[in-house]
């Protein structure tokens, strides 16, 4: 959706789902109304957030939704679907929601967001004190690390953790100051995996036809590329095989296929370059 302010949306509309057994549920929000609609052919929900002065106009165009929605069952129950019919069903979905003009726009939402926030909170209850405690320790902690973290991947994920812990703490303020910091890392993320993802390509695509002064290239560009986002052992590790690559006539003949092997078998996904959950943890 627009931003992560609407993780905490989605969260508090689950949890009142759970306690639901209507298929059609309003949930007022300060000047605003969540509509819940079952669709019970992909086993999902349909929700919208909108004004309340348009409930009737969004109530008559729901069903125009749900019927566009089943039109593109197979993409949500076929396991054989490809990301490109998600990404036609996402241009042709939009393209229906803009046709109502009557809907809400991103910046009115956006601008609201403590007036939206409160009424969450305010239906949902007081947290208790071991859970506040338990929480606020948290958040110190990641406060520790996160301003000195100059891996872009690390500093994402402290940077959503603050932001759930504010949701959870009922802070708005950072809540919403958090996910402004949020964005520029999360965009430099996105472009910078499409660059890295555009040199891995190339990598593979010379290795695979022995161009190896051009997977040479191709690859010392990739690890610039990987500079604050892989650790600093995979950067040396593929740095050290690009080398290789260059020195093709001055290095045992051995030494030089065995890092083409390498290089052959780098995995295809970006991320798998970046650090996991699982080494954040082990810090």
């Amino acid at each position: 959706m627009f931003n992560s302010f609407f993780s905490t949306l989605k969260s508090f509309v689950s949890e009142l789902l759970l306690t639901s057994s209507e298929s059609l549920n309003n949930i007022e929000l300060g000047g605003y109304i969540i509509i819940n609609t079952l669709i019970s052919e992909i086993s999902a929900d349909l929700v919208i957030i909108i004004d309340k002065q348009d409930l009737k106009v969004v109530r008559k165009f729901i069903p125009k939704i749900i019927k566009f929605i089943q039109d593109f069952q197979l993409i949500f129950t076929d396991s054989r679907r490809t990301p490109e019919q998600f990404e036609f069903f996402d241009q042709e979905f939009t393209n229906l929601i803009l046709s109502n003009k009557k809907l809400i726009s991103q910046a009115d939402l956006v601008e609201n967001q403590g007036v939206i926030l409160k009424s969450i909170w305010e239906q949902k209850g007081s947290l208790s004190e071991e859970i506040r405690e338990n929480l606020i320790k948290e958040n110190e902690s990641i406060l520790e690390k996160y301003p000195s973290e100059s891996n872009y991947i690390r500093k994402y994920n402290y940077i959503m953790k603050l932001i759930d812990i504010s949701g959870k703490l009922r802070d708005e303020e950072k809540l919403i100051e958090y996910q402004k910091e949020a964005k520029p890392i999360r965009d430099e993320i996105k472009d910078r995996k499409i660059r890295l993802q555009y040199y891995l390509d190339n990598v593979k695509e010379e290795i695979r036809f022995y161009n190896y002064r051009d997977a040479y290239s191709a690859l010392y560009s990739f690890c610039e590329k990987l500079e604050s986002f892989a650790e600093p052992e995979i950067i040396e590790k593929y740095s050290t095989i690009a080398e290789k690559l260059l020195l093709k006539k001055k290095i045992d003949h051995d030494e030089f296929f065995a890092a083409v092997e390498e290089v052959k078998n780098m995995s295809k996904e970006v991320e798998n370059y970046f650090p996991s959950d699982e080494d954040e943890k082990g810090e």
